[in-house]
């Protein structure tokens, strides 16, 4: 089953992620995420400055992302939480320490293998590119995790550029401290600039990461307890 791709100019990158999180752990077809995507455009264009921020991305899409999570998650019989949940506002914390994030990469990587790897989940990430000597992020994406292993991670992505980056290499990324990466559209704006390197490398963002998991049916529950393994 082939992921739903996003059309080349907008930047909608967060709500695919989300749709293909459903076409990996609950089989939905085209037509199914087409109804999901026209009720979130409906629902989310209700309040026009917020639509704005949406289409202009000025907004991480984090609540976005969250809502069409717990609309849909009876339905489609799964389940989702973030492992490494932030609380506080969804705005730019300016001035943090890059070097000392609250969750390292290696923790990050040990979660999504937990989850993608061994328990057959997914996740829906956002990560960022910077490019040296740039503005960035040039590009702050969201895509939806299919495959993980210690060096890298294989996304079931939205994209369809050909400079996109659809595995990550772990080598090549690190960890930042929650809320510290502004959207795309503000960091422009802003002139932004964290990438004083002379190579390019990634970012990624552990308080937006949510794993996804199709929930056991009684029929699994009934055969896993008699077989002896965990749900």
């Amino acid at each position: 089953m082939n992921p739903l791709y996003q059309g080349k100019i907008d930047n909608f990158c967060a709500a695919y992620s989300v749709l293909n999180a459903f076409r990996l752990v609950s089989g939905i077809s085209a037509f199914q995420a087409r109804d999901i995507l026209n009720h979130v455009f409906i629902e989310e264009a209700k309040d026009i400055e917020n639509w704005e921020r949406i289409v202009k991305h000025e907004c991480n899409y984090l609540n976005m992302v969250r809502s069409i999570l717990e609309k849909w998650k009876v339905e489609l019989n799964y389940q989702y939480f973030c492992p490494f949940a932030y609380t506080g506002k969804e705005t730019p914390v300016m001035g943090e320490d890059f070097l000392h994030p609250q969750v390292d990469l290696d923790t990050i990587w040990k979660t999504l293998m937990k989850f993608v790897k061994y328990k057959k989940g997914t996740a829906v990430i956002r990560f960022c590119r910077f490019l040296p000597k740039q503005i960035g992020p040039i590009v702050d994406h969201w895509s939806t995790v299919a495959k993980i292993d210690e060096h890298e991670m294989i996304l079931y992505d939205c994209s369809l550029e050909t400079t996109g980056w659809y595995v990550l290499e772990r080598e090549r990324f690190f960890s930042a401290p929650f809320g510290a990466i502004p959207p795309q559209g503000l960091a422009l704006k802003m002139g932004y600039n964290l990438n004083l390197a002379e190579q390019e490398f990634g970012v990624i963002s552990p308080d937006y990461i949510h794993i996804v998991e199709s929930k056991a049916s009684p029929f699994d529950m009934i055969k896993r307890a008699f077989n002896g393994t965990d749900i």
